[in-house]
Parts: structure tokens; C-alpha cells; sequence
């Protein structure tokens, strides 16, 4: 009960206007995994290609990493990576060069995270 306690903790804390677990062009959100102690990371860009930077999977990636540090300062159970979306990232951050400019990309989730 203490994790998804954690969690909603930070849910709350990344929803905060002009909080650094958000930009102006992506949210990362958390995604509670229900009857376990489990969550997942979910990235979804907010703008069109046309205005997305090329490397908006990287800002994805440190808003999460940020994220898993401060359930790790909050007692949960985490390994920290650098690359908290790894190959889903990847992918999302090639296939949307393909995209027209006009469409928002998919949400990234990342793998999950704790115990």
C-alpha cells in the first residue's frame, strides 16, 4: 500500500504547472498497475511533429528518469536507467520523422518498474 501511495505522491508532484516532470511539448505520467506493486511510465507528446524537436524522446527519457529517482528517494524499490522508454523510445523517436506534420505521435510506456 506504501508504493501506490508513492505513486499517487508523484503523480501529483508531476502534474504541478511548471514542474520539471513535465516540458512544454511532452507529460510523463505514471500508470499504477493494479493488485500489483508495479507501475509504468507513460510519455505522450502534447504538439504536432511539425513542432516537436527531434530529439523529444530524449526529453521523454530524463522527465522519467527524474521520476524513477524520486521513487527511489521515496522508498520504492527501483533501478534508475538512463533510457527509462529503451527500444519503445527509439522506435517512437524513427517512426515519427515519418509522420505527417500535422499528427501528434502515439504515447511511449515503458517497461515496468518496481517490486
Amino acid at each position: 500500500m506504501k508504493k501506490i501511495f508513492v505513486g499517487a505522491i508523484i503523480l501529483v508532484s508531476s502534474s504541478v504547472f511548471a514542474n520539471p516532470y513535465k516540458s512544454g511539448f511532452v507529460d510523463v505520467s505514471i500508470q499504477i498497475q493494479e493488485g500489483k506493486e508495479t507501475f509504468k511510465l507513460v510519455c505522450q507528446p502534447k504538439i504536432t511533429v511539425g513542432k516537436l524537436p527531434k530529439n523529444w524522446v530524449s526529453s521523454c527519457n530524463d522527465i522519467g528518469k527524474k521520476l524513477l529517482e524520486l521513487a527511489v528517494e521515496n522508498g520504492v524499490k527501483v533501478d534508475p536507467v538512463d533510457k527509462v522508454f529503451g527500444m519503445a523510445g527509439d522506435f517512437a523517436q524513427k517512426a515519427s520523422s515519418d509522420l505527417p506534420e500535422d499528427i501528434v505521435p502515439a504515447a511511449i510506456v515503458s517497461r515496468e518498474f518496481g517490486s
